[in-house]
């Protein structure tokens, strides 16, 4: 059985993406008051979404944040059912920059969504790291392939849209392979409009069910003791640890 392209060792991204989304409603944690709040808060700063659409929306980054995990130099560390070549541990570093390019030039939606889809992708491994704390060089262990999305991010999307798991907001959408001048670019272009526009902060309304659904599903194939993070989105008690 063919698993690739790859999340993690003997685990396909397809799976990852889909149990992410299936992990996130689960828990139940952000419901329609939710999308009606992010709704109003948008509007007040000129963007006019129904409650329904910024869920659709919403639902294609849950299950496409890790899209950048599709490129070929991730891919390579696999075979097709998603074992390590190498039997180490694989590496994703950076993958969160193909994430956000696709979404900052690819999604259909207007300029000011696509700036929040994009910083919510880049920022959702740890949420501190910034668009502002990328230098203008190559970060240190980058390597062009991280961003060729073209062969993997297709069948992925494929396999996705043949499902009917995304909006038509990525109905006529495919990856592609981008290049680190195009990140530049949309680093450029995010700061000085960081600067001049305030709605971008509302990017972390589009960051918290990321999160919540990649932590929540990448902690089902881990084995052993879970997360302080984990137990207490699933309310898991734990009489040692407090916050």
């Amino acid at each position: 059985m063919r698993m690739k392209p790859c999340a993690y060792t003997k685990q396909s991204l397809l799976d990852h993406s889909i149990g992410s989304y299936e992990d996130l409603n689960k828990l139940n944690l952000f419901d329609d008051n939710y999308y009606r709040l992010m709704a109003k808060r948008l509007k007040n700063f000129g963007i006019s979404l129904s409650a329904n659409e910024i869920k659709d929306m919403v639902k294609d980054l849950v299950i496409l944040h890790d899209i950048g995990k599709a490129a070929e130099y991730y891919q390579e560390q696999f075979d097709e059912e998603c074992n390590t070549l190498n039997g180490g541990k694989p590496s994703f570093l950076y993958h969160e920059i193909g994430s956000a390019l696709f979404f900052y030039y690819d999604y259909e939606a207007n300029r000011e969504v696509r700036e929040l889809l994009a910083l919510a992708t880049l920022n959702h491994l740890n949420a501190i790291r910034g668009i502002w704390s990328y230098s203008y060089y190559k970060p240190y262990g980058f390597n062009d392939k991280m961003l060729t999305l073209e062969e993997y991010g297709n069948k992925l999307l494929e396999e996705l849209k043949k499902r009917g798991l995304l909006s038509k907001n990525v109905k006529n959408v495919r990856a592609r392979n981008y290049s680190f001048d195009e990140f530049l670019r949309m680093a450029v272009s995010l700061i000085k409009r960081n600067i001049k526009y305030k709605h971008l902060k509302l990017y972390t309304l589009f960051l918290a069910p990321v999160i919540v659904g990649d932590n929540l599903n990448s902690s089902s194939r881990l084995d052993g003791e879970k997360s302080l993070f984990i137990k207490k989105l699933i309310g898991e008690k734990n009489e040692n640890t407090s916050l």
